[in-house]
């Protein structure tokens, strides 16, 4: 398929798990990708390119709105108008509502959230303005129902969710179409936090106790419901939380 040939893609959290294999899928059907992250994305770039992918690496804190906005420039500058943003950067940090650090309740809503927001105001107005344009959040299962330990992911993934409802509310009459994918568990080191301590043979009889699916999703089955998310085969498809998680919430 070539849905996105032509096409200006940025992808932020690029640099490894569901960010880089939506990179790696959206430049595969054609797009030239942005590739941002908080570390330097030289490496996924490498990976991607030997794929043929045509990726370019930049480094951001997406928290960071004078960083966001430099960035936009930049982006604009080295490869032309944005015609999809996909918003993957994000933070996992554990805590229940009294042992969370408030530093770091608040650095996860300043990325998950506040990032997102900035993301899309960078790249709005330009959509906006050619009439077209798709944003695609990736939230979480977490951000559906409650989850032990995880207070201030759980709140920042909700409020993607919503926040996400509220863009496309905003904005789909100008032809902005802005979705979001919630993952269950996906094959990555993102996790890792949450499962400190806990054995590999641990966590995949959780997966088979709660997964109808029985297995954790590849990065590459998150990318590619964000890019039929981000495709004109979703045209009529906007403000929803698409869930990708191997039944597992159909379950509970």
């Amino acid at each position: 398929m070539s849905r996105f040939e032509g096409n200006v893609a940025v992808v932020t959290g690029g640099g490894h798990g569901i960010g880089e294999a939506t990179a790696r899928r959206l430049g595969a059907e054609g797009a030239t990708v942005a590739l941002a992250d908080v570390k330097d994305p030289t490496a996924a770039i490498a990976r991607l390119a030997a794929d043929g992918i045509d990726a370019h690496p930049y480094v951001l804190d997406v928290s960071d709105e004078q960083a966001v906005d430099d960035f936009a420039g930049r982006v604009g500058a080295d490869l032309g108008p944005v015609d999809v943003l996909v918003n993957n950067a994000g933070v996992l940090l554990t805590g229940t509502a009294l042992t969370v650090a408030l530093e770091d309740w608040r650095r996860t809503f300043s990325v998950n959230v506040d990032g997102l927001l900035l993301m899309a105001r960078a790249f709005l107005p330009g959509m906006i303005e050619r009439g077209d344009g798709a944003i695609v959040n990736v939230a979480s299962t977490g951000g559906l129902y409650g989850v032990g330990n995880l207070v201030a992911y759980n709140a920042s993934k909700g409020a993607v969710v919503n926040l996400t409802r509220n863009l496309s509310t905003d904005f789909m009459r100008a032809g902005v179409r802005i979705n979001c994918v919630c993952p269950g568990w996906v094959q990555t080191g993102f996790n890792d936090p949450l499962l400190e301590g806990v054995t590999e043979e641990d966590v995949e009889q959780l997966i088979d106790r709660t997964v109808p699916a029985g297995r954790q999703s590849d990065p590459s089955e998150i990318a590619a419901a964000i890019a039929f998310l981000a495709s004109n085969d979703a045209s009529y498809v906007s403000g929803i939380a698409f869930v990708v998680d191997g039944g597992l919430t159909a379950a509970l």
